[in-house]
């Protein structure tokens, strides 16, 4: 019985070895397996049509942070993961269009003043700079409701998977510097989330350790509502929260809870994390946004300057971006 078994695997080594013996005479006839693929760069650098010093720049993007900068390209490929919408919402179609080509000079110095001089060189070849940026002149969704009707609502960036859309190749040239540092706050704004989303950047647990998250704030009942008077807007200070920023000038909607009737005995019926992640955008929309003088009256209560300087400094140390210089 052992002498069968034995004779039996003998006949099953002697035939893998055959097996494999055909299969390498095979591929010496005609080519050899496992030969290396060519893989062919996903984008040829450089384009054609920018000056050989726009073209030189965009070279040195990519051998630094490993990411194409892009002016002339296809619709196809700068929203190659968007989805179109349905026949209920209006089918979507997104556009981004080139711009003249002699204008991406002014259009590298318009991304590095607006967006890339505030990072460091290692938190951008980390990802910071997306692997595709393209350069636009105009970024829109136009939305067909099948009824002859249309809507187009315009954009100044894009961000789309792991590339970045960036509008106004063609008026960069001309623009002035009101609208540059508000589409500069935009921007910046947008991919702080993009960042986060990446795993690119945290947030520091000192920002909440001190915060009471589960105490509701007072209202004051006047005689149609709940309204906030100086001292329940004082306990809120006192407790480190600020209101959301709006160029409009405050309202005590920004504040970080409202109270609209009896019916809401809970922080808008929001969980602990929900306020916490209010409390941090609240912040950060006034950090990027607000001047100096703006925030003098917030930082004087202490708790909030404590919270204040905590993300200001976290984001210094760890990471080399200095908040407030953007809002300059």
């Amino acid at each position: 019985m052992e002498e069968k078994k034995m004779k039996k695997t003998l006949r099953n080594i002697l035939f893998i070895m055959a097996l494999c013996t055909g299969f390498a005479a095979c591929a010496g006839d005609e080519e050899e397996i496992g030969a290396p693929i060519e893989i062919t760069p996903e984008y040829e650098l450089p384009q054609k049509g920018a000056s050989d010093a726009a073209n030189a720049r965009i070279l040195n993007y990519y051998n630094k942070y490993g990411s194409y900068v892009l002016y002339d390209f296809n619709n196809k490929d700068a929203w190659w993961l968007q989805v179109t919408g349905n026949a209920s919402s209006g089918g979507r179609t997104y556009y981004a269009t080139n711009g003249d080509f002699s204008n991406v000079d002014a259009m590298l110095d318009y991304i590095e003043d607006i967006w890339l001089k505030y990072f460091t060189d290692d938190f951008l070849k980390k990802g910071g700079m997306p692997y595709r940026v393209f350069l636009a002149d105009s970024v829109y969704m136009k939305r067909d409701w099948d009824d002859g009707t249309f809507m187009i609502a315009t954009q100044n960036y894009a961000i789309n998977g792991n590339g970045l859309i960036i509008g106004g190749m063609n008026q960069v040239p001309t623009m002035d510097a009101a609208t540059k540092k508000a589409r500069k706050i935009e921007l910046f704004t947008a991919l702080w989330s993009y960042y986060r989303a990446q795993g690119l950047l945290s947030i520091p647990d000192e920002f909440y350790a001190e915060t009471d998250y589960a105490t509701r704030p007072t209202m004051t009942k006047g005689q149609w509502s709940y309204e906030y008077t100086t001292d329940d807007i004082a306990a809120l200070r006192n407790r480190g929260f600020i209101p959301k920023y709006s160029q409009w000038g405050y309202s005590v909607y920004n504040e970080i809870y409202m109270k609209y009737s009896d019916t809401y005995d809970t922080w808008n019926g929001k969980s602990e994390n929900d306020i916490k992640a209010l409390d941090y955008d609240y912040y950060m929309t006034q950090i990027l946004n607000a001047t100096d003088e703006a925030v003098a009256d917030y930082l004087a209560y202490p708790a909030i300057k404590k919270k204040w300087d905590c993300l200001i400094n976290f984001y210094k140390t760890n990471y080399g971006i200095d908040l407030r210089a953007i809002t300059k």
